[in-house]
């Protein structure tokens, strides 16, 4: 069923449900009750000022989706109201608890979940809620989703995908994305599992990004054959995992597919990322969009990315393809930056002179690929750099590492390979 309410929709639907588990003698509601309920002043993020036409506006909506059910007692002029949404979605009275309370008072950790239920259900210890919140993310259709922590907070919060109208809530790790670009030069490297992410994120880097060709070469396949649902489902396994910003090397985040672009975006956003990529070269094409066309790409992307909060990388792809043309390359980065790209990247150029001209000829910061060739961290960051990403470089370090640990065992049957 549709479960994408208005706010009005939401604020009611939260209300009749909160009321019967905590006030069940005055449960159904009649309609000032339930103003008065929807207008609260504590226990309500936001506060609303609903007036008695929006209500019975938002009531007559539920009731038409099934949700709500609102009666005349015998001699009473007072329509009385109650809400259906367990007789159409059945849940436990735990998720019950946890989904109110998200509806009521926005984005919770765990830890305010479990204070904030306690007067609807009792949950004995923090794993149950967050056994609940998990139950509820896992779902064919997840009805809440990790959104991260914010600075200072020992715990992830999340919120519910309940309702679409409501302004968009950056989560705590993109907003932290957002704001390393500010502070200078940082690196990012590129695992391609679960395994390589965790040993990244505990040698300290504060954010790490995905690699289309070392997951593909992971999962059997090559740069540019993942799907767009293998890769989805494969940031939602590192987010899983990461309490650090999750970029994703998205290609041309897959416009053929179903909802294109802006479809893809949101995936990748509900799976957790806090940035991902868009791309000009064509595969099918074997060759770089025209400008024209790939900046409207990235024009969708963007406005796709802001509804999300997350960070757009518009890619300038011609170095990596063989076409030395840099005039055309910075011409396509200022054209990605016009239409909202928050960080630019072309990848390929190993020299500090022409690193420095892209940095000095754009405004927005930029990602450079760490080359054999190339400056070292520091010196890319006095040539302005503020991002190096290491693409499909240590998949392919790891890779060498085990074929010749590998040919050893095979060749000479020994496993010196284990102490060096």
């Amino acid at each position: 069923m549709n479960l994408d309410f208005t706010a009005n929709e939401l604020r009611v639907l939260g209300c009749l449900i909160e009321k019967e588990l905590t006030t069940p003698d005055q449960y159904p509601l009649s309609t000032n009750a339930l103003i008065n309920a929807c207008n609260q002043k504590t226990s309500r993020d936001p506060v609303m000022d609903l007036s008695e036409r929006e209500v019975d506006a938002a009531v007559l909506a539920l009731r038409e989706r099934g949700l709500a059910r609102s009666t005349k007692p015998s001699g009473s002029r007072a329509w009385k109201h109650r809400h259906a949404l367990t007789e159409v979605l059945p849940l436990d009275p735990g998720s019950i608890a946890v989904l109110t309370v998200l509806m009521l008072r926005g984005a919770q950790a765990p830890g305010e979940l479990k204070t904030r239920t306690d007067r609807m259900h009792g949950f004995e210890d923090l794993e149950q809620v967050e056994g609940v919140l998990q139950r509820l993310a896992d779902r064919p259709e997840p009805l809440v989703r990790n959104i991260g922590r914010e600075s200072g907070q020992s715990q992830d919060r999340w919120e519910h995908l309940l309702s679409s109208d409501q302004p968009a809530v950056r989560p705590a790790l993109a907003i932290e994305f957002h704001e390393l670009h500010e502070r200078g030069i940082f690196t990012m490297p590129n695992p391609w599992d679960a395994g390589s992410a965790l040993l990244l994120q505990e040698l300290g880097f504060p954010a790490l990004a995905t690699t289309s060709s070392g997951h593909g070469r992971s999962i059997g396949k090559d740069d540019q054959e993942v799907t767009r649902d293998e890769l989805v489902a494969h940031v939602a396994d590192l987010t899983r995992h990461l309490r650090v910003p999750l970029n994703v090397d998205s290609e041309r985040l897959f416009p053929e597919a179903s909802g294109g672009i802006a479809e893809t975006v949101r995936l990748l956003a509900e799976a957790g990322a806090s940035g991902c990529s868009i791309e000009d070269w064509n595969p099918a094409t074997n060759r770089v969009d025209g400008i024209s066309a790939a900046a409207d790409a990235v024009a969708e992307a963007s406005e796709a990315c802001a509804a999300h909060g997350i960070v757009l990388t518009a890619r300038a792809e011609n170095h990596l393809y063989g076409i030395d043309d840099l005039d055309d390359t910075l011409a396509r980065l200022n054209a990605y930056a016009t239409q909202g790209a928050d960080v630019l990247y072309a990848p390929g150029p190993a020299d500090a002179t022409t690193i420095e001209l892209i940095t000095t000829s754009v405004d927005r910061p930029v990602n450079v690929l760490a080359r054999p060739n190339g400056p070292s961290i520091p010196e890319l960051g006095d040539l302005g750099v503020r991002r190096v990403s290491t693409g499909g470089a240590l998949h392919g370090a790891a890779m060498a590492a085990l074929r010749s640990a590998a040919q050893e065992l095979l060749d000479a049957g020994t496993s010196t390979y284990a102490v060096r």
